[in-house]
């Protein structure tokens, strides 16, 4: 009975470790966007595939080897997903406290988008020292705390969310593809889901994620509009606990899997994770209160062709898709790059959505064809 308890409790705390790790600003804030442009209909286009293509990615890997083997071939492009996951948390921190006066009871200033972020950052360097089994119950902390503060802003907010948006409905259906192939593929490139599905005592670690992600993401819809001061400073305090536990494991995983081919020392990557936050202050910076906030607003979602495109691509032609690294296939992962990128910016920031169609086309199309002249070359 014992033993059994302790299975329990670790498959929960590992859980519960995913949970916390995978709430990026991505989940913070991307859910409040899609909510203002169409409604409920944009928060189930991004919540179920999210809560779906993670938790199914711990039953795929079938054992804690095989994801070893995958973690090893694969160290390179896994420290740099983390070094862009800790940038892109640095720049939403400096995107949401250079406020300039625009957020509630903050002061008309920009020295908060550099220190909050900074400080977070030096944070998330001690947390990163903490050991593996510390880890799962520091999980469970941030997660109650999370919990804990929806219960305080209560779900009054939530029942104001429309059931259309500012947006036509059918910019949805472009908007799916891209949407679904980033939370479909990334968490295989995701170092720290490997570190849950090699130490939880049991993959259902994954199942306890989904279902405990999802009411996190819930809780994220409380404050689509939240007003009055000292609301408002219960979300900016998760804003800075969550970002600080995310970047912290990633910044171990930095760490852990420096090795000959693990593309750059640790000390490199981790200082260039701090480019976001030299994106974020730079831009509150140079530019007025009203220009800064839609230069920052356009530039987060430029980070997301990294999780919607740009990992996918890899992750599709070199690891599920088991294409050899030569030359010539990097040369044609990088021309797809070139051809989808564009449309991805027309598409989400210029023109129709519908260039996000080709964009993830593209993707798919490169990969395919990396794949297939790999197996093919390797046939005798």
């Amino acid at each position: 009975m014992s033993l059994s308890i302790r299975t329990a409790a670790g498959t929960t705390g590992w859980g519960l470790f995913l949970t916390c790790s995978w709430t990026w600003c991505i989940g913070m804030w991307l859910p409040i966007v899609l909510l203002g442009m169409y409604g409920w209909s944009g928060f189930w286009l991004f919540a179920i595939p999210n809560v779906i293509g993670c938790a199914v990615m711990g039953y795929l890997i079938r054992s804690p080897e095989q994801s070893r083997k995958l973690v090893d071939t694969h160290r390179g492009p896994m420290r740099w997903f983390s070094v862009a996951t800790i940038g892109y948390q640095l720049f939403f921190l400096a995107f949401i406290f250079g406020t300039q006066g625009w957020m509630l009871g903050m002061p008309d200033s920009t020295l908060p988008a550099l220190l909050i972020p900074a400080g977070a950052f030096i944070l998330a360097c001690i947390g990163s020292l903490i050991p593996f089994s510390v880890w799962p119950w520091l999980g469970t902390i941030v997660f109650a705390a999370s919990m804990v503060t929806w219960g305080l802003l209560g779900t009054g907010t939530t029942d104001m969310i429309p059931e259309t948006g500012s947006e036509p409905a059918m910019d949805l259906v472009p908007l799916a593809p891209l949407i679904v192939l980033g939370f479909i593929a990334c968490p295989w490139l995701d170092a720290t889901f490997h570190r849950a599905r090699q130490i939880a005592p049991s993959h259902h670690a994954f199942g306890v994620f989904g279902v405990t992600f999802f009411a996190m993401l819930l809780f994220i819809t409380c404050y689509f509009r939240v007003s009055g001061t000292e609301f408002w400073w219960f979300v900016l305090a998760f804003f800075c606990y969550q970002t600080i536990f995310t970047m912290s494991v990633h910044l171990r995983e930095i760490r852990l899997l420096s090795d000959a081919n693990g593309w750059g020392s640790t000390g490199f990557l981790s200082a260039c994770s701090l480019i976001g936050l030299m994106i974020g202050y730079g831009i509150w910076q140079v530019c007025c209160a009203n220009i800064a906030r839609d230069w920052l607003d356009d530039t987060y979602l430029r980070f997301l062709a990294l999780y919607g495109l740009v990992f996918p691509a890899w992750i599709l032609a070199f690891m599920l898709g088991r294409g050899r690294m030569t030359r010539g296939n990097l040369v044609l992962f990088l021309i797809g790059l070139v051809v989808a990128l564009p449309m991805a910016e027309l598409g989400m920031l210029h023109t129709s959505k519908w260039w996000l169609m080709p964009a993830v086309a593209t993707i798919l199309a490169t990969a395919a064809i990396i794949s297939i002249q790999s197996r093919q070359s390797a046939e005798p």
